[in-house]
């Protein structure tokens, strides 16, 4: 089979929606079930979920689901419902297409709660799978937060160890890392343009620390992927899986699905959204980013933008 990347999710879902208060808790107790790919599962691009499984956990089930596998890639797939039915839909095909699963291989599923799924794929031999290296480079978990304040951070989202090793450090450090993430594009570059950038990044941090958020709040640097992350302590003002608002100082909108994208961590990743957000806002590798939270039911983000590019000078 062709092999295609990942991964379309269900698209019926606006800012209007509510979040659903079925998906507030995690399980009772975890959950396990597994799936025989049938030829009419190949044939329908659909896998239903067993009935009593559904009968259990259905109600805590999203619009869509989150499949991590276990060389860590993760895919968002629509859950289709009806009645005691529901299928993994939108989305599914490309991971069967990616993984070459074929009919009579079966699919374990461990339930993590928050509609997130940990799969095992089994072929014909009843054995697992060969997975192929993970397309999701570590560099996409790297995601820079800084403090606004050095000198006093109890007002704003703090930062366990692990997050502070991603932590901005310039210049020596971060200029590695710098070139490092963006590669061709750092490497064909001249010596006066990578200084510009530098200086612009240095500088579009320092505009970003002179805003003074009253609520919640992080500074993150646009990461070379199509997700953003939220450190640990932020994610717990959004609590839950579910779609958010994202709000620009002009007051446009935009709505983007917030879930926790490796369970039992804190963090949250911002999936399905985030790539039109960042389109439409113009946002680069390296530019800051300051969230806030100002409104919690339903969820509302204020985001600052600071372009790397506004910020740089030839001086």
């Amino acid at each position: 089979m062709t092999k295609t990347r990942k991964s379309r999710v269900v698209h019926n879902w606006n800012c209007d929606q509510p979040p659903s208060s079925s998906m507030a808790g995690r399980p009772r107790t975890p959950s396990s079930f597994f799936k025989i790919i049938l030829p009419s599962t190949i044939q329908d691009m659909k896998l239903r979920i067993p009935k009593k499984f559904v009968k259990e956990y259905g109600d805590e089930l999203s619009t869509f689901a989150t499949l991590t596998v276990p060389n860590g890639d993760i895919w968002q797939v629509g859950l289709e419902k009806s009645d005691m039915n529901i299928l993994f839909c939108d989305g599914w095909r490309d991971l069967v297409e990616y993984y070459s699963i074929c009919y009579w291989y079966f699919l374990v599923f461990r339930y993590e709660g928050y509609s997130n799924f940990y799969v095992h794929i089994f072929d014909k031999t009843a054995t697992e799978i060969q997975y192929p290296p993970s397309k999701n480079s570590k560099l996409e978990d790297q995601v820079d937060i800084i403090d606004l304040d050095d000198t006093n951070t109890s007002s704003h989202d703090m930062l366990n160890e692990n997050e502070m090793s991603n932590s901005v450090e310039l210049p020596t450090k971060h200029k590695e890392v710098r070139e490092k993430l963006l590669g061709k594009k750092i490497s064909g570059m001249s010596s006066k343009g990578k200084l510009m950038m530098s200086r612009g990044k240095e500088r579009a941090i320092q505009a970003a620390r002179m805003l003074k958020p009253k609520n919640a709040s992080f500074v993150g640097i646009m990461p070379p992927s199509y997700y953003m992350y939220l450190p640990g302590e932020f994610s717990m003002n959004i609590g839950q899986n579910q779609i958010v608002t994202l709000q620009t100082p002009n007051g446009k909108q935009w709505c983007v699905w917030c879930y926790y994208y490796n369970p039992p961590s804190l963090r949250m990743r911002i999936g399905k959204g985030w790539t039109a957000f960042s389109r439409d806002n113009n946002l680069e590798e390296g530019d800051v980013c300051v969230f806030e939270v100002i409104k919690r039911k339903p969820v509302v983000l204020s985001i600052t933008i600071f372009h790397v590019v506004d910020h740089q000078s030839s001086d």
